[in-house]
């Protein structure tokens, strides 16, 4: 299916994502809608000449989530193994000599 250029709409030449203003996406709501809808577009929302905010299929933003969720869990295990090595060489203590140390 060939993606219908509405007025406001603007694709860069090395891109397969629009560039709608703000206000023209808000004129032409369902048709904004309906194209990220089949899969034709994605849609970078500008407002003054920055963009703002991307239209993406429903599809697409559950795939992002968990990707970004299984990102920060990797972090989370490399900061963890971090911590591990940083630590390792600190001899332990154990509670009760700690409490005696601390007069508990």
């Amino acid at each position: 299916m060939e993606s219908v250029m509405m007025p406001g709409w603007v694709r860069p030449a090395d891109s397969s994502v629009l560039r709608l203003a703000a206000t023209a996406a808000r004129d032409n709501f369902a048709q904004t809608v309906n194209g990220v809808a089949s899969g034709d577009n994605h849609v970078i929302l500008s407002q003054d000449g920055k963009d703002v905010a991307a239209i993406i299929h429903i599809e697409e933003f559950w795939l992002l989530e968990r990707s970004i969720e299984q990102l920060e869990d990797e972090m989370d295990l490399e900061a963890i193994r971090a911590a591990r090595e940083e630590t390792a060489s600190i001899p332990a203590i154990k509670l009760a000599e700690l409490k005696k140390e601390l007069g508990l």
